[in-house]
């Protein structure tokens, strides 16, 4: 009774906090108080923590990048509604992992923040207009790249002294936003040893280029929509202690999941973008443009998705299996040795319950995103139905840790804290899919 009036009050406090935060939007440097409580599943009886209200739409970044501090002192996530404001904008944040208070760490506009691997730093990249002598825009921008310090914000935000963020900012590097040769910059990872930015770019190309990229784009199977176009791609380099920007690869498709090695830092990860199938998904690249390759040569009846670098050897990817055609080979959750192209397949559980539109299922199998600890003992998957896994990878045994997470507006997404202790993932269980929690496991309580 105590967690469910705790999960009311939450919700009615939360409501009001959104209210008043629709008017004028929260600065950098906000503070906000616990939103802790707990609740068991209940089907598994598993007690899992909510680290967030139910009304402030939160969500993990994406399980690909960093999402803890290098002292796992923070976790950073980020909200669509906390700050108030322009609702579609949005902002990140960092939760201190022992107290659960949480830090606004950007305002205003900004495009994606990555954690640094090696300090208490951030990585944040802005579009700035290009000024002339007399400093008015002239229509173009730049893409900047900035680190931040996050002891130092939390310090001035303690001590109620924040400034803005131009103070905490500094630049590290500029690419120009559409430059012939380099490209339009989008989505971007940090090496390893937080010395090099990797950037997916589109490009122009030549008409030669244009003519391969059509020839080999993906023509899919049956009445399955084309989400995206073809587009001619690429990667890009930053050195950030010089800001020198290079290019790694040109493709003749459009490249997305961008990803960098946790462990090795030249290795770079990333995929054939198309919003759903394509003929080859996972490629992978050195940072000097080297030993560019296909990781998991596809079949027609493979449908391969949401691949992470995992361990010092492994990607880790699935195969679905939700489509009667798909499951005439192996499907599931997958791991791929890197030096040796070694491949084992994890395994795969049947569909369970309703599909996101409230329809029965009719059989198939679920598994759809993956993640695992970075000694390799334990991965963990999402369904289709929304019910996240343990997966024992010496045994093969899957216990079932959390339900009804309803996968929208957004998926599971299970990751490992860095120690491998704990399981996180968002839920839109408490608001019926419309706002998403977040959600932790101690797997203490399972082991």
């Amino acid at each position: 009774m105590r967690t469910i009036l705790s999960l009311i009050a939450i919700l009615f406090l939360g409501t009001a906090s959104a209210k008043k935060n629709e008017s004028k939007p929260n600065p950098l440097g906000t503070i906000y108080p616990t939103e802790w409580t707990t609740y068991k599943d209940a089907v598994t009886g598993i007690e899992i923590k909510v680290l967030t209200d139910t009304v402030s739409h939160d969500s993990y970044i994406y399980q690909t990048d960093p999402m803890w501090s290098a002292d796992q002192r923070f976790l950073l996530f980020r909200s669509s509604v906390r700050a108030g404001g322009d609702k579609r904008q949005g902002q990140f944040f960092l939760m201190e992992v022992a107290t659960g208070r949480i830090l606004q760490i950007t305002d205003g506009d900004h495009g994606s923040v990555f954690m640094a691997n090696r300090s208490n730093d951030i990585f944040i990249n802005r579009r700035v207009d290009v000024l002339n002598k007399r400093k008015k825009a002239t229509g173009e921008q730049t893409w900047n790249l900035y680190r931040m310090n996050i002891d130092e914000l939390w310090q001035d935000a303690l001590a109620g002294k924040v400034k803005s963020h131009d103070k905490y900012e500094h630049l590290l590097a500029s690419m120009p936003m559409n430059d012939s040769i380099l490209g339009r910059p989008g989505g971007w990872c940090i090496s390893c040893d937080d010395d090099f930015a990797y950037i997916v770019v589109e490009r122009k190309g030549t008409e030669e280029e244009k003519r391969q990229m059509m020839e080999q784009a993906f023509t899919p199977a049956g009445n399955q929509p084309i989400k995206i176009k073809p587009s001619l791609g690429g990667v890009r380099k930053i050195n950030l202690r010089t800001g020198e920007v290079s290019i790694v690869v040109n493709t003749l498709f459009k490249v997305g999941h961008i990803q960098a090695s946790r462990f090795i830092n030249d290795e770079i990860l990333f995929c054939n973008e198309t919003g759903g199938d394509t003929h080859q998904r996972i490629w992978y690249v050195r940072a000097d443009g080297s030993d560019f390759r296909p990781i998991y040569k596809e079949t027609p009846l493979d449908w391969v998705t949401h691949e992470t670098f995992q361990t010092k050897d492994y990607v880790y990817f699935n195969i679905l299996g939700f489509q009667d055609r798909l499951r005439k080979q192996a499907t599931g959750i997958m791991r791929l040795n890197l030096r040796n192209n070694d491949v084992e397949c994890l395994g795969n559980v049947e569909l369970e319950g309703s599909d996101l539109n409230g329809k029965p299922m009719l059989g198939g199998r679920g598994f759809w995103h993956c993640n695992s600890t970075r000694d390799g003992k334990y991965a963990a998957g999402d369904t289709f139905a929304g019910n996240v896994y343990l997966i024992n990878v010496a045994t093969g045994e899957r216990t079932l840790i959390a339900t009804d997470c309803r996968m929208k507006p957004d998926h599971a997404h299970p990751h490992f804290s860095p120690c491998g202790r704990y399981l996180l993932f968002q839920s839109g269980h408490f608001t019926n899919g419309k706002r998403l929690n977040l959600m932790m496991v101690d797997l203490e309580q399972i082991k």
